[in-house]
């Protein structure tokens, strides 16, 4: 390495190790070894570490037999919370005095005390240098930490190669370190972190979160929405204060057209002041959008040879040296390696041979082969088993995708198709056309208020559209319609997908939210547009819009997830945003409560077509009776009881139902009508 990637390793280090202290400074007060407490108020502000009482007490004496006592006690760190508290939950556990008990130090009397899971009672007055010599000899502060810095476990190796592969980037690609601590104190610095080696991108994200390649801890935003760098599904310290850092990953922005990575990066840059970090693990070379985009580009090089004895030397103390004549001899091709290989391979204990034996067996592409023939070779076994076969088959994202229906052959249906029968003369229309050949269109619909011209114009539109005569964004291809339950909403959208004659993909926010985690969330809901996108022109019809609520509703009162919804409606947003610009995607959206959407939802660009449906009137109700009957419409119609006036005793009229012929041609199972009683 130069001087620089040496400066920069060497500082990656020291942060490495930082970290490694301060957590196990933390496990040291679990176990009552140190207390905290906090100088600025708050833990966010700053952590002051101070020996306890009864550690610097029983500690005292023999430096070897405090350094037995305090691994002792770090191996009695609680694995959860609640492990830190007595059974009534009140008060924690002296875990230093439970450890130092079973030491030679303390009497049978204590021991028993002890072993029983009673707590030692303290003493009625503390002893003093007169009454215990060993007093005198208490161990301060800065001599318990220094014990423990003792214990401290060798340094993650995947971290430390990290810290390495960044070093060698920054050295090969920077002279100065003034230019990169300039572009650093900008406001919004772009750094594109281009290293070729399979799981640096999460590992990255990891990093970045923990506070061990930036002065402070990291709140990740990726810029598509999707799963933070670092996959994980909650914070990583949220006790601690946390900057944001807008980030993306080079595996994920493959597959985005140049005008939405373009658009995405263009909202990052201008958005709040935080640093955007694309971290790029893929062969390939780098998008022409993000090198024009980036302050600074790193372009490092795979694992190589000095790379690993540099990793040994600083995880298990090997000599570089040593390393490097073992090499030798060693033929393997470490460019192979990823990072995760190496927390199989470098582990405490493990000679410098056991280690590089192990690494060229990762590395070995002839092994990687076999195991890939064993695992179809596995597959195949087990597709005999159907169960099994179910199992191991992946998982992919459904679409329920229904196509249009065929346009009728008869003149009259087809007039229909085209818009050219008036509304009144859609029961005639519907009675004159076979079954086998009827279909719902939008044409027929009946009681849907404004969205019924909406759609006729939508269609007409879409005829320009294809002519090039008119453009995508001079149309209208965004509606929202509400109503109570069982007004016909998803039967409009069905009726249009016939009507238009392009497919209709169907979805709801109950599909999106199912998985439950953020990531998984945001990536189905960008499944369904990728997919309306390559299926285009299509309509989206998005059922339950009400579901996904509204941006500071707070969910009952309760606010501690206000974090997810706003991801989850922004998310939709850009869809939206971006379904508007990427021609041949139409949506409807269906909703029982618009009083639950966000406001944003609804505005220009977006669900701007906001069509209200009723319950269906008398009229209404008579043209979906016509369409449901179809030809059978006249047979029921001839059925209908005819009203006559017969002369009574008295003079007066009475009228009575009689029962008119039946329908020759009709199929209906209604053959007679019994007269009911007459009435005045």
């Amino acid at each position: 390495m130069n001087m620089v990637a040496e400066r920069i390793s060497s500082h990656l280090l020291r942060r490495i190790r930082r970290r490694a202290v301060l957590d196990l400074y933390q496990r040291a007060s679990d176990v009552g070894l140190l207390d905290i407490s906090f100088p600025f108020g708050e833990k966010k502000s700053g952590i002051a570490w101070q020996v306890s009482g009864s550690a610097a007490f029983g500690l005292a004496g023999d430096r070897d037999r405090a350094r037995r006592l305090v691994g002792r006690a770090l191996k009695l760190v609680p694995t959860t919370p609640h492990d830190c508290f007595d059974h009534n939950g009140s008060e924690p556990v002296n875990r230093m005095a439970i450890g130092m008990s079973r030491s030679k130090s303390v009497s049978k009397a204590q021991r028993k005390h002890v072993d029983a899971g009673v707590k030692p009672s303290p003493p009625k007055k503390a002893p003093t240098s007169a009454t215990n010599p060993m007093h005198a000899r208490q161990l301060d502060t800065p001599t318990v930490l220094a014990l423990l810095r003792e214990s401290l476990p060798p340094p993650n190796p995947v971290q430390v190669m990290v810290a390495l592969l960044i070093a060698r980037a920054i050295g090969e690609s920077i002279t100065d370190l003034g230019n990169l601590r300039d572009v650093l104190m900008r406001r919004h610095p772009v750094i594109l972190l281009k290293i070729p080696v399979a799981g640096f991108e999460r590992q990255c994200g990891l990093m970045l979160e923990d506070a061990l390649l930036c002065p402070f801890y990291g709140e990740l935003t990726d810029i598509r929405g999707d799963r933070p760098l670092s996959e994980r599904f909650g914070e990583a310290r949220p006790e601690m204060r946390q900057r944001k850092i807008v980030i993306a990953s080079g595996r994920n922005i493959t597959e985005l057209t140049r005008q939405t990575l373009t658009t995405k990066l263009a909202k990052a840059i201008l958005g709040e002041p935080a640093p955007l970090v694309i971290a790029d693990e893929t062969q390939a070379p780098a998008r022409p959008e993000i090198i024009a985009a980036a302050d600074i580009v790193l372009q490092g090089a795979c694992i190589d040879a000095e790379l690993i004895a540099e990793l040994l030397h600083a995880c298990l103390s090997i000599p570089v040296d040593e390393s490097r004549a073992l090499m030798k001899g060693i033929v393997f091709d470490p460019s192979r390696l990823g990072v995760d290989d190496l927390a199989l391979a470098v582990r405490p204990g493990r000679t410098a041979g056991a280690v590089l034996n192990l690494l060229a067996s990762l590395a070995d592409p002839a092994g990687a082969d076999e195991t890939a023939d064993e695992d179809k070779k596995g597959r195949k076994s087990r597709s005999s088993n159907p169960l099994s076969a179910s199992r191991d088959k992946p998982k992919l994202t459904p679409i329920d995708m229904i196509l249009p229906e065929a346009e009728p052959s008869t003149d009259a249906a087809a007039d229909k198709g085209k818009g050219t029968i008036p509304a009144a003369t859609v029961g005639e229309a519907a009675a004159s056309t076979p079954n086998h050949v009827r279909s719902l269109r939008v044409e027929q619909l009946s009681g849907y208020g404004e969205a019924r011209p909406w759609a006729l114009d939508l269609k007409e539109d879409l005829a320009l559209w294809r002519e090039d005569a008119l453009g995508w964004e001079e149309m209208s291809t965004k509606l929202l319609l509400s109503g109570p339950p069982g007004t016909g909403k998803a039967t409009f959208a069905r009726a249009l997908c016939n009507s238009t004659q392009i497919p209709l993909i169907v979805t709801s926010v109950a599909y999106w939210l199912e998985p439950g985690f953020l990531g998984d969330v945001l990536q189905r809901m960008s499944g369904v547009f990728e997919n309306a996108k390559s299926h285009a022109p299509c309509i989206v019809f998005i059922d339950e819009l009400d579901a996904i609520g509204s941006r500071g509703s707070g969910r009952g009162g309760d606010d501690r997830h206000e974090h997810y919804w706003t991801s989850v409606v922004t998310r939709l947003l850009e869809l939206l945003d971006g379904a508007l610009r990427t021609e041949g995607v139409i949506v409807v959206a269906a909703t029982n409560l618009p009083g639950r959407i966000d406001p944003a939802l609804l505005r220009s660009g977006r669900l701007e077509k906001h069509v209200v449906i009723p319950s269906p009137d008398a009229e209404a109700l008579a043209g979906i009776l016509a369409h449901h009957l179809g030809s059978d419409l006249a047979a029921v119609l001839a059925s209908a009881p005819v009203h006559t006036e017969l002369p009574s005793e008295n003079g007066a009229t009475v009228d009575t139902p009689t029962c008119s012929p039946v329908h020759p041609k009709s199929s209906s199972a209604v053959r007679t009508i019994e007269k009911g009683p007459a009435h005045v």
